[in-house]
């Protein structure tokens, strides 16, 4: 209620106070005279403009006592019965014991001890201006005029009118019928607000005039003052409701939305609560960021909003919301359409979206970082703004952005490598060219060589420019396999056993092939290719890739790698290290190579040799070997048994994007990323050069070898 209402209540209820004592007196002595009147000017007074508009204090009660008891010393001795003493006495009760509590509280009463509440809580029923000075005023009037007169009647119902019909509250009604009546003659007045949500969003009721419905649009500017704070405010109408056969509107209302109009205020002479439209809209993208607002079952690691934009959206976009002070980020990964029952057979359709946090960004170190708690309920949601682009150190490579900003998502290459990654996504993702970007990127660094383990071939073609050698020889691998097949044969024919004759032929391979993996690390060339001409998994090719593990990785260990870091490529990692029951070959003979590249996933840091495993999918790929890998890039994938075991490294929440993603969209976890959150990002457009076939660069080979 105003206190232009406020004060007309207390003038008309004084002058009707007055009107009712002259009609029993006949004069106007009671004025200064009666205890009556006194009793219920001072109700009058203090409930209607001092007490009533706020929650009584322990200084209200304080300042009450003081006015009760100098309103006793009107009572003259011969009418001071045992009524007065005991008003008396309740008077010096609440005098004494609000001034001590006004010396003794330090707190906010809830954090009080229980005494002090009690006594606080009591003063606060006792010393309200409808409790002492009604009952002054009623026992003042009887013992005036008695109780069977008409005069104490009519005092009686003076008093009922007052206190128990609540004329302040009445008096609001008539106020509002007053002003609402006024305003809707206002054609830039849109309705009243009937409810607050959050103390940033406002309900409001339209005005049931039918152009001042059309008026109402969804996203309009809006200025309107709350009568609780009397704060003028700017706002934003965000959607619509059909409530009890009424148009309603919700409008969010904040200091963003202040700040485009500089705090300006554009009407003049507010009523309180009701809305106005703003015609002159200053320039601003406000609209071109706002999303939504923050809905219920928000929770610290996901929140849940209402999608209030006329932006589209999309998985995977990066939206921001204030905590605390903080700017937070968090990235969208689901969308959920609902309808809303308001009442009757009305419903409303909505759409929840949900985005997990990646936390607030570091511009110093270039990471996200995990913030402790949930934005308040209503919060705006906006789409985030880019940053400046950081600069990166030598070992770290920018891999992609997160979808629709330039918030870098930075890989550091030495522990990407060291520490083991792998790349999973089915074929058409654009998981091959990320993958040989990325050993582009390790090729960059003077101290890194690259092998291949490649059964598809494509490699050599892939790589031409840089004049990739085979790791080892055709010629030597060709000599190489016959001494496998012969040392088959030989074990076969003598009970499964070595002899003289296989043990020395293991010697030679394990020394022809110990030479040919230090002749490439220790010469000038960067890049080398591991072929087989086979991919079936038969026992031969499987010892052949043993043996060569067994021994690189003992080059590592006795050598140093000869100072260099390697990166080993699984390509089709599920034809060199397969899940026992895809490995098409018996345990016993596929076993040996699954321990010597465990070998190197368990311990390859130790020495700078890392693996990098390509694959489609997670389920036909050794878990020994995946989970070794500390840094993960996973395309589009589609079976549950991926998704299962990838959610162990995304967790629940992102895994469900995995079938969603588009081309060339990835998500990555690990101790390679500068964060340590899971993350959608996207994949810049990679030009790779201009590549010959590996049947041309094979051309091209063979008159070399002619001539030697």
């Amino acid at each position: 209620m105003s206190k232009k209402y406020r004060l007309t209540l207390i003038l008309l209820a004084t002058l009707s106070l007055i009107v009712v004592g002259y009609i029993n007196t006949s004069n106007y002595d009671f004025l200064i005279n009666d205890f009556w009147f006194t009793s219920g000017a001072l109700l009058l007074i203090l409930l209607s403009l001092v007490d009533q508009p706020h929650f009584s204090k322990d200084s209200n009660i304080f300042i009450n006592a003081v006015t009760a008891g100098i309103s006793l010393l009107l009572v003259e001795q011969d009418n001071r019965d045992y009524l007065f003493w005991v008003f008396f006495g309740l008077t010096i009760y609440l005098l004494t014991s609000s001034y001590i509590l006004l010396w003794i509280r330090q707190k906010a009463l809830a954090d009080e001890n229980k005494f002090v509440k009690l006594f606080s809580r009591l003063n606060r029923q006792l010393g309200r201006p409808e409790s002492i000075f009604s009952a002054f005023f009623i026992w003042g009037a009887y013992k005036q005029f008695g109780a069977e007169t008409n005069q104490f009647n009519s005092l009686l119902i003076f008093w009922i009118v007052f206190i128990i019909l609540n004329i302040p509250s009445l008096a609001k009604a008539i106020e509002d019928l007053l002003y609402i009546q006024k305003e809707k003659n206002n054609q830039l007045a849109l309705g009243q607000i009937f409810g607050v949500q959050s103390k940033n969003t406002f309900l409001v009721k339209l005005f049931d005039t039918k152009d001042r419905i059309t008026q109402a649009r969804i996203f309009d500017f809006v200025e309107f003052k709350y009568s609780t704070d009397e704060k003028l405010r700017k706002g934003l109408l965000i959607d619509t409701y059909l409530l009890k056969q009424e148009q309603w509107v919700k409008i969010l209302s904040n200091s963003e939305i202040e700040k485009i109009f500089n705090n300006a205020i554009i009407h003049s002479n507010h009523s309180p609560d009701i809305v106005y439209r703003i015609e002159d809209i200053p320039e601003n993208d406000y609209l071109n960021r706002l999303v939504g607002i923050i809905t219920e079952n928000t929770v610290i690691s996901k929140i849940r909003f209402v999608y209030n934009s006329r932006m589209e959206i999309q998985e995977g976009q990066l939206l921001e919301v204030t905590v605390q002070k903080q700017q937070v980020l968090y990235q969208v990964v689901e969308g959920i359409t609902r309808i809303e029952q308001l009442e009757q057979k009305n419903q409303t359709g909505l759409i929840v979206g949900e985005a997990i946090q990646l936390g607030t960004w570091n511009a110093e170190k270039c990471q996200f970082e995990q913030f402790g708690w949930v934005p308040e309920i209503n919060s705006p949601v906006y789409i985030a703004d880019d940053i400046e682009i950081p600069e990166i150190k030598d070992e770290e490579y920018i891999i992609g952005s997160i979808p629709g900003t330039n918030y870098p998502v930075i890989i550091d290459k030495n522990v990407a490598i060291t520490h083991h990654t792998a790349i999973i996504g089915v074929t058409g993702t654009g998981k091959s060219i990320f993958a040989r970007n990325l050993i582009r990127q390790y090729l960059s660094d003077d101290d890194t060589k690259v092998i291949c383990i490649d059964f598809t071939g494509e490699y050599l073609g892939k790589f031409s420019d840089y004049q990739p050698d085979r790791v080892i020889s055709d010629e030597k691998s060709e000599s190489l396999f016959k001494k496998i097949d012969k040392i088959e044969r030989i074990v076969a024919n003598n009970y499964n056993k070595d002899n003289e004759e296989s043990r020395l032929l293991r010697k030679e391979i394990a020394e022809e092939m110990y030479n040919e993996i230090s002749n490439f690390l220790k010469g000038n060339k960067k890049l080398s290719i591991f072929e087989l001409p086979h991919v079936e998994n038969t026992s031969g090719v499987l010892t052949y890739t043993k043996t060569f593990f067994r021994l690189l990785f003992h080059i590592a260990k006795k050598e140093k790698s000869y100072g260099k870091r390697i990166c080993i490529v699984l390509e089709e990692a599920h034809t060199i290290v397969p899940e026992w029951n895809f490995s098409g070959v018996s345990d016993k003979v596929s076993q040996p190579l699954l321990n010597s590249i465990a070998q190197i996933a368990l311990q390859g840091r130790k020495y700078n040799v890392g693996l990098m495993v390509i694959a489609q999918r997670t389920a036909n790929v050794s878990k020994t070997i995946l989970t070794q890998c500390n840094t993960i890039v996973s395309f589009q994938e589609f079976d549950k048994t991926s998704s299962d075991f990838l959610s162990n490294y995304f967790g629940q929440e992102i895994v469900g994007s995995l079938n969603k993603l588009k081309f060339r969209q990835a998500i990555a976890a690990g101790k390679a990323f500068k964060s340590n959150v899971p993350m959608i990002f996207e994949v810049p457009h990679i030009e790779e050069p201009e590549f010959k076939e590996a049947a041309e660069v094979e051309a091209k080979e063979e008159p070399l070898k002619e001539k030697k």
